[in-house]
């Protein structure tokens, strides 16, 4: 189960780092999907869904203490997975939190440009991080539902 959480948290990395790269060069605003996504990029110094703005160093640097304790509770989880589902779940996490800790210590903000929208409402503005965090949290939610219960 290691193996799993190590895979999917090191794609899940890799995925947020190359589109990061790929939407920084693109630059500009476009439409993606129209009535659903657009390509929006944005700086953002505060938590989903813009709560918890951070604005001075010491806030910068409490966040992401917490996220590094996070991570590594998110981690032993991972170490204990007792199935695959889990452990993809926790590794998704992971490497979710982790690219996001990246942009808050390369650019003391998360790089955020998937701005999805049902027509003209707006619902919110993330990355490929935070899509895999969601993915893992769906995945965990999953394994709870259909794990077989212990007698």
């Amino acid at each position: 189960m290691r193996t799993v959480a190590a895979i999917c948290s090191l794609v899940a990395l890799s995925c947020n780092l190359l589109a990061e790269h790929m939407a920084i060069a693109a630059g500009g605003s476009f439409v993606i999907i129209p009535g659903l996504a657009d390509f929006r990029p944005s700086w953002n110094r505060c938590v989903s869904f813009s709560l918890f703005c951070q604005n001075s160093d010491t806030g910068q640097h409490l966040l992401m203490a917490l996220l590094v304790v996070i991570v590594a509770v998110v981690t032993v989880l991972a170490w204990r997975a007792t199935n695959r589902l889990a452990a993809a779940g926790f590794g998704l996490i992971i490497g979710g939190a982790l690219g996001n800790l990246i942009d808050r210590f390369v650019q003391n903000a998360v790089f955020d440009y998937l701005a999805l929208h049902f027509g003209s409402v707006p619902l919110f503005v993330c990355n490929f991080s935070d899509i895999a965090i969601s993915a893992g949290v769906l995945c965990l939610i999953g394994e709870a539902l259909v794990a077989p219960k212990p007698r």
